[in-house]
């Protein structure tokens, strides 16, 4: 598959929304010579005949116990080994227009940077704009204290895909942070201010459940890649774990204070597997 942009759409179960990923995907291939690639999980909704739907402009799709998002993405970036960058949009995202993947290219090739990433916007389950994801500039070291690029409107080369290696299977919610800090180790990242990629914020994806393996996780790429965790990491695992009302009204800088000597306790049993799959 020997095209200018790879991109791959990881789904399960995502019949809802996997129609507005795809027709975001085929927009853009109108301007940038695109290869999508569609990795499902063995989808048991509507999912299956959405993709037959846009079965023409899919280069690759499969459906099959995949061993989850990291595995479904790794088996997509192996099948788009000719494509000179890469990128990934989840089946309940979107590109912010039909330009989004040809601003990226352009201001990768304008900047020679390997990694590029852009603005982005939450949406909710009607694909309404609720809010603006907190991106920054690049800076390596700020990655230790938070996340702040957004997925979908992240693009990289096949050349630092292979130097880095592929996402860690054993992550089910942090493997796009684990991913840019190991990226972070080798290049420096190119910022382009437009909007890119758009994450849908709706009920599933807010449930206590999700937010403590979050959590859970994120502490154990801290753990892993830089050997200490900062105290805000702490405190947003126990209001994760320990829901408690009041301690919601309590300033989170508050709390860093007062739960400070209960840090270790607290941050126990977060562990992560190997870097790599």
């Amino acid at each position: 598959m020997d095209h200018k942009v790879g991109i791959v759409i990881p789904s399960l179960n995502q019949g809802s929304y996997i129609e507005e990923a795809l027709r975001s995907v085929i927009a853009n291939q109108k301007h940038t010579d695109i290869s999508l690639v569609v990795m499902d999980g063995g989808s048991k909704d509507q999912t299956l005949s959405m993709i037959k739907k846009y079965e023409a402009h899919i280069s690759l799709w499969r459906s099959a116990p995949d061993g989850g998002q990291a595995a479904a993405l790794n088996h997509g970036m192996r099948a788009l080994g000719g494509c000179q960058y890469l990128m990934w949009l989840n089946a309940d995202d979107v590109y912010e227009d039909e330009y989004a993947v040809k601003k990226m290219v352009d201001f990768a090739e304008s900047s020679g940077c390997e990694v590029c990433y852009g603005l982005s916007h939450w949406i909710d389950e009607f694909g309404a704009i609720i809010g603006e994801y907190p991106v920054e500039p690049f800076e390596r070291a700020a990655l230790k204290d938070r996340c702040y690029i957004s997925q979908p409107s992240v693009l990289f080369s096949r050349r630092a895909y292979e130097r880095v290696g592929a996402f860690n299977e054993k992550l089910r919610m942090c493997l796009d942070y684990e991913y840019w800090i190991r990226l972070a180790e080798h290049y420096e990242f190119g910022m382009i201010r437009e909007y890119i990629g758009a994450t849908r914020m709706y009920a599933q994806t807010k449930t206590a459940t999700m937010q403590r393996v979050h959590v859970k996780e994120a502490v154990g790429i801290l753990r892993q890649y830089y050997g200490e965790v900062p105290m805000h990491w702490a405190v947003t695992k126990m209001l994760a774990e320990h829901p408690n009302r009041l301690l919601f009204k309590v300033p989170k800088r508050v709390l860093m204070v007062l739960l400070y000597p209960w840090k270790e306790r607290i941050l126990k049993d977060s562990g992560m597997g190997k870097k790599n799959a």
